[in-house]
């Protein structure tokens, strides 16, 4: 099995794209483009293997779909990253272009004395837009218009209620080919 490329930089290419993604966190429903891109994996979109490599190392457990030995293998050389089989146990949950989402109230939502121990949702889409909801709350200057296509089915009423559960729940990271949005669990969301 050979052994896949991962950034070409690995320290400063990690660095610019943790910058980025906080930007992106503190700015919800933002999109902002990715400074550098690893080359793609297969099964995976190269914009997604750049949040792996940035944010997984042998310290946390990532879920991702059925893919490629290759591609799990070079996510795992490259970053050190634990695999779980469940998504309940995962600290990242990787949802793949046209996945189900998985019961956003089964996954790790932290605790009263550790909200921060909660699991970040890595979800591919097709594209960003303004037309499916208005997103509020800490990081909105004022409220935002935001679309992504290609979420999952019921992804904004699933969304909602994870926000219900604040300062308890789940984080997403939206990811499109060269763009990311954060969507943290702070963001109240109103569709139509």
């Amino acid at each position: 099995m050979k052994m896949l490329t991962a950034f070409a930089q690995p320290v400063d290419d990690a660095q610019q794209t943790f910058r980025i993604l906080l930007s992106a966190m503190a700015e919800p429903l933002q999109p902002r483009a990715l400074p550098v891109l690893p080359p793609a994996l297969p099964g995976l979109k190269a914009s997604t293997a750049a949040m792996l490599y940035t944010l997984a190392d042998q310290e946390v457990r990532v879920w991702l779909p059925a893919l490629p030995d290759e591609t799990i293998s070079s996510l795992r050389f490259h970053t050190g990253m634990r695999m779980t089989d469940l998504p309940e146990q995962a600290d990242f949950i990787v949802i793949a272009a046209g996945m189900p989402l998985p019961d956003l109230m089964s996954l790790k939502a932290g605790s009263a004395e550790y909200p921060d121990r909660s699991a970040t949702l890595l979800i591919e889409v097709a594209s960003f837009a303004e037309d499916q909801v208005e997103g509020s709350g800490p990081g909105f200057a004022m409220p935002r218009r935001f679309g992504a296509a290609g979420l999952p089915s019921g992804f904004w009423a699933e969304w909602q209620r994870n926000h219900a559960r604040f300062p308890l729940g789940v984080d997403a990271m939206l990811i499109s080919d060269t763009h990311i949005a954060g969507l943290p669990r702070s963001a109240r969301i109103r569709e139509g």
